[in-house]
């Protein structure tokens, strides 16, 4: 049900399991590291309920102190994650579960007040309220995995100015919006 192929890319019909998986990842986290952790939320495409997705459970952890982040990698890898860096987002770092052939899990971990935190939180938001829109991103990420399905990067980075359009979108929208 989950699980790619690191640099792969595979996009899967929404599944509402997905959101019990991330329940369940999530309360396992929370167990590991709930001294340091002030919120977990499930977000990407898998927390975005009739789009395609890469099935893999996306998750954003709001960490009290970024300065924390050496205290918790010991605990991350014991119930399976292993810390990745911050992979050119300064301030976010990235745990991810799953070897090589069969990635499951991403962690992304940051404090409340990082860019991606309010910015995944509100992508998701906005695609949950706006399903036109949330249709289009599906479509468009299959026009992608058509031109780039063996090379995740270049499919990554081809969504990052459709996915920028809506954040702007929801600025707009949502002026008064706050995390």
């Amino acid at each position: 049900m989950i699980g790619l192929k690191r640099g792969k890319v595979q996009l899967k019909q929404y599944n509402p399991k997905w959101e019990e998986l991330f329940k369940q990842e999530s309360m396992l986290i929370s167990s590991a590291i709930s001294n340091f952790l002030l919120d977990i939320q499930h977000v990407g495409s898998t927390a975005i309920p009739k789009i395609v997705a890469k099935p893999i459970i996306d998750m954003a952890g709001a960490i009290n102190s970024v300065e924390n982040i050496d205290k918790i990698i010991v605990p991350m890898y014991g119930i399976g994650y292993t810390y990745r860096g911050e992979q050119g987002i300064p301030g976010r770092h990235l745990f991810v579960k799953g070897d090589e052939d069969r990635r499951t899990h991403h962690f992304h971990v940051m404090q409340t007040d990082h860019h991606e935190w309010k910015d995944q939180i509100l992508f998701r938001d906005f695609m949950r309220e706006h399903p036109q829109e949330a249709k289009q991103y599906s479509e468009f990420k299959q026009k992608l995995f058509i031109q780039y399905g063996n090379d995740r990067g270049k499919y990554t980075d081809s969504k990052t100015d459709f996915i920028q359009t809506m954040l702007e979108k929801a600025k707009k929208k949502y002026q008064n919006y706050s995390l």
